[in-house]
């Protein structure tokens, strides 16, 4: 008998714990949804997590680069694709952005790749975006190596990559 009371207890315990649990997260969506701007979002508002798909994509787009297979890189993007890049440069075209990934890849290597952070979001608008926060250790032609540390967001159309915005944390 004892058993059978501890046992409902803790099935008692357990299911007030996960309603808490879910109360809880109900109370803080609701409470970032009501939240005033201080500042209104001119480009997206409501951003939520967008397709896991194209986080695969983002990353088999480096995986290309780095194997300096750019055919491959190519496939990646359409036609009028957009690169603003880190030095405030604009690239448009699918033939300008090639020439610049190979011509800047097939010089280096890329060694210790790590992605410290990655995420879909959508917004409002309805635009894909893959966010990616990452760093290596870039080898040029004379063998220095030297960390870098970028913050990337490739917004996609139907899987392919339509405009990209690059930034760079290099050492001085």
């Amino acid at each position: 008998m004892k058993k059978l009371i501890l046992s409902l207890f803790v099935s008692a315990s357990l299911i007030a714990c996960t309603n808490q649990t879910a109360k809880e997260t109900a109370s803080t969506d609701e409470k970032s949804s009501t939240v005033e701007h201080i500042y209104k979002p001119t480009y997206a508002d409501n951003i939520k997590i967008g397709d896991q798909k194209n986080v695969l994509l983002a990353e088999q787009l480096h995986q290309a680069m780095f194997a300096k297979d750019f055919k491959t890189v190519g496939d990646f993007f359409v036609d009028t694709v957009v690169f603003n890049m880190e030095d405030g440069s604009t690239l448009k075209g699918k033939t300008a952005v090639l020439d610049f990934v190979e011509k800047n890849f097939s010089q280096i290597n890329i060694k210790n790749f790590k992605i410290v952070a990655i995420f879909p979001t959508t917004g409002d608008n309805g635009h894909q975006w893959v966010h990616i926060w990452d760093e290596a250790d870039v080898e040029t032609p004379d063998g220095k190596t030297t960390k870098f540390q970028w913050m990337d967001a490739f917004r996609f159309e139907n899987g392919k990559i339509v405009y990209f915005n690059g930034f760079v944390k290099s050492p001085k």
